[in-house]
């Protein structure tokens, strides 16, 4: 009869047996595997160690890359946005530090830059309140998000085209009255107010990425159509965030690539790299000459090359 006591002496057993397995078995194994085990453990560490030493050497220098161009860039943009105005449109949650390199390097290239105006998370229009507040402020009643959007920016492209002057009643301006229904943020450069932006016949840079509170694919078209609508120079800058199974570099700017407005809309897919706010001011300098230049610059798809070609003298 089968009981406790003689599951106790089979467990013991079984174990005792694994015991002695493992007792004989490191006994028999060959002394020479032990040491050819050992030797590729260390060909592993020294290579690895070897690796690590080279990643260090080439960590240094492209930070002394990113560095140089840091310091060229001033003279890369020099002069070349002398008498022009220029705004800074940009989605909240795209890098701010980015975005800011952006206008410092207008800045370089002697543009007026009033501010950067701020797309804030509700033009989603995930709640109906926010839709009900879009109709309020456009004064429409169009209820299709994507409808609503669209007359939106046709509203706003006009508002920029034609800046308010200084006595005409800003209360009324259409950035006042979205920035207080929560719909723009504004970061004001010196004593510049949201009423002055973006600045007399002015250019603007459109700031957008994968990482924004709102999706490009429900934004560049719409805006870029609105904007070029309106004769407004328009260059969209892509900040481009490395995440798992995110999107590929140029995905934010590639539905104006591929479209109509590839010839009226410039693009730059790089403002994320150490060269990135620089191109973006040659960009749009470049759509200020008679007649201007198109250009699609960066290293994702459809870029036609990383910089705009140099003015001729």
């Amino acid at each position: 009869m089968i009981n406790f006591r003689f599951h106790v002496v089979s467990l013991i057993a079984i174990f005792l047996a694994l015991a002695l397995g493992v007792v004989i078995g490191a006994g028999v194994i060959e002394r020479g595997l032990v040491d050819t085990l050992n030797s590729r453990l260390d060909t592993v560490e020294a290579k690895s160690d070897r690796i690590k030493a080279e990643n260090d050497v080439l960590s240094g220098a492209n930070d002394q890359l990113k560095g140089a161009i840091g310091d060229l860039q001033p003279f890369a943009v020099s002069g070349r946005l002398v008498g022009d105005d220029v705004g800074v449109i940009a989605v909240r949650g795209v890098d701010a530090d980015r975005t800011q390199a952006a206008v410092t390097a207008l800045q370089e290239a002697d543009a007026t830059v009033t501010g950067t105006l701020w797309l804030e998370q509700k033009w989603q229009l995930s709640s109906a309140d926010d839709v009900k507040a879009l109709q309020t402020a456009l004064g429409t009643s169009i209820k299709n998000k994507t409808a609503l959007r669209a007359e939106a920016w046709r509203q706003l492209a006009e508002r920029l085209s034609v800046p308010v002057r200084i006595g005409t009643g800003s209360v009324d301006d259409l950035l006042v009255v979205l920035q207080q229904a929560g719909f723009l943020g504004f970061d004001a450069v010196g004593d510049a107010t949201i009423t002055d932006f973006p600045g007399g016949s002015a250019g603007v840079v459109l700031v957008v990425g994968n990482r924004g509170s709102v999706p490009p694919d429900t934004l560049v078209v719409p805006a870029a159509s609105a904007l070029r609508g309106a004769d407004v120079p328009l260059v969209v800058a892509g900040v481009w965030a490395d995440v798992t199974d995110g999107p590929d570099r140029a995905d934010a700017v590639q539905p104006l690539r591929e479209s109509d407005l590839k010839d009226t809309v410039s693009t730059v897919d790089d403002l994320d790299l150490p060269e990135g706010p620089a191109t973006v001011a040659l960009a749009m300098s470049d759509l200020f000459l008679a007649p201007p230049t198109i250009g699609h610059y960066g290293y994702g798809k459809n870029a036609t090359q990383p910089l705009p070609d140099p003015v001729n003298a």
